[in-house]
C-alpha cells in the first residue's frame, strides 16, 4: 500500500470520526423527536450542547458521591 492511500485512509476516518461526533447528538434528538413527538426538541446549538453534556455525564466513569 503506498503513502497516498495510507493519507486517504487516515484522512477519511478522521473526517468520518468527526461527522460522527458533529452529528451524533442531533441524531439521538431526531430519534427522541420520532419516538416523542410530544416533546419536540428544536435542532438547535443549545439542544446539541446538552445532549453532549448528558451523554458526559452518562458515559464518564466519575463518580459525583461527596
Amino acid at each position: 500500500m503506498n503513502s497516498n492511500a495510507k493519507n486517504t485512509i487516515i484522512g477519511s476516518a478522521v473526517v468520518l470520526a468527526i461527522l460522527v461526533v458533529v452529528l451524533g447528538p442531533f441524531a439521538i434528538i431526531w430519534g427522541l423527536n420520532i419516538l416523542f413527538p410530544v416533546l419536540n426538541i428544536p435542532y438547535t446549538l443549545e439542544t446539541w450542547a446538552a445532549i453532549v453534556l448528558v451523554r458526559l455525564i452518562f458515559e464518564s466513569k466519575v463518580s459525583f458521591k461527596s
